[in-house]
């Protein structure tokens, strides 16, 4: 009988936490571990709260560790589960060099991207952004530098023209569902090959720190141009990218006015849902006969 490999997970966020349930099912692995970001305070009255990925851990009764930097100290704690396999996705922290290397088949990451094409962590919006007609999920081997190692595989996704940053977030998870029940035995078994990446092909994403509430602010004569027909693929595209977070917004008639939906019909920009600040959502219908009379 095969030992299944020690594997520790690296991840903050609820995708990756649904990638780590899926983990399970693989039986060449064993889960021994889970680094995650510390709890952080949710909600209008701060409650401290663990990440999705600690919630899930604490459900399967794993090791959860939560340190604030990935130093010697935390280093060693992580050594004495003797790991063969640290897996990363959308940790939220830079991995140092001299933790790359301490599992015995090495580091990997899940890559919400066709790299090199969209380094960084804005690679999902950006490819909205971009009106790109697909995108992906890369499995590759971590080095010491940013989304830089050679790659084991990639999975194709498609974009449509519906999809926000949510909808293809749900894809691009299933993709990679998929790809590490496939390839993660391939990497225990050290039966699979790896390709450098083109390092001159690429791009690399905006800094998380370029998104805010004032940098998803859209004129609303942009978007009247689109409800026109004018640049609407582009306006929609644009939307869709900072759809749900950091939510897309303009100002009528003083009044600042969330983009909750919207859609294109007839080659025209649709406003289905919008939403005033402190209220629910409404149809787009109902505000205009409320306050654009």
């Amino acid at each position: 009988m095969i030992t299944p490999k020690k594997l520790i997970y690296f991840g903050s966020p609820s995708f990756a936490a649904q990638i780590l349930k899926s983990l399970f099912d693989i039986s060449d692995i064993q889960i021994v571990g889970v680094v995650t970001q510390p709890d952080k305070p949710l909600g209008r009255h701060g409650i401290l709260t663990s990440s999705p990925v600690a919630q899930m851990a604490d459900r399967h009764q794993l090791p959860t560790f939560k340190p604030t930097r990935l130093d010697q100290a935390n280093l060693t704690h992580i050594k004495l589960l003797k790991p063969d396999i640290f897996l990363v996705v959308s940790y939220g922290k830079i991995i140092p060099p001299d933790w790359l290397n301490i599992p015995t088949l090495g580091t990997f990451n899940i890559h919400f991207s066709l790299l090199p094409k969209y380094r960084g962590a804005l690679c999902i919006s950006e490819a909205i952004k971009n009106q790109d007609p697909t995108t992906g999920v890369t499995l590759m081997k971590m080095d010491a530098q940013l989304d830089h190692g050679p790659i084991i595989s990639q999975s194709i996704v498609n974009i449509d023209n519906s999809d926000n940053v949510a909808t293809l977030t749900t894809k691009l998870t299933q993709a990679a569902v998929q790809l590490l029940a496939q390839r993660l035995p391939e990497i225990c078994a050290q039966s699979y090959s790896v390709i450098d990446q083109e390092h001159d092909q690429a791009v690399f994403t905006p800094k998380t720190s370029s998104i805010s509430h004032d940098s998803a602010f859209i004129p609303y004569q942009k978007i009247l141009d689109a409800i026109d027909g004018k640049d609407t693929t582009t306006t929609s595209a644009l939307i869709r990218s900072l759809t749900p977070e950091p939510g897309p917004w303009t100002e009528i008639n003083g009044k600042e006015i969330k983009l909750i939906d919207t859609s294109i019909v007839n080659e025209k920009l649709v406003i289905n849902t919008v939403q005033l600040p402190g209220k629910s959502p409404i149809s787009y219908k109902q505000f205009a006969s409320g306050y654009l009379k």
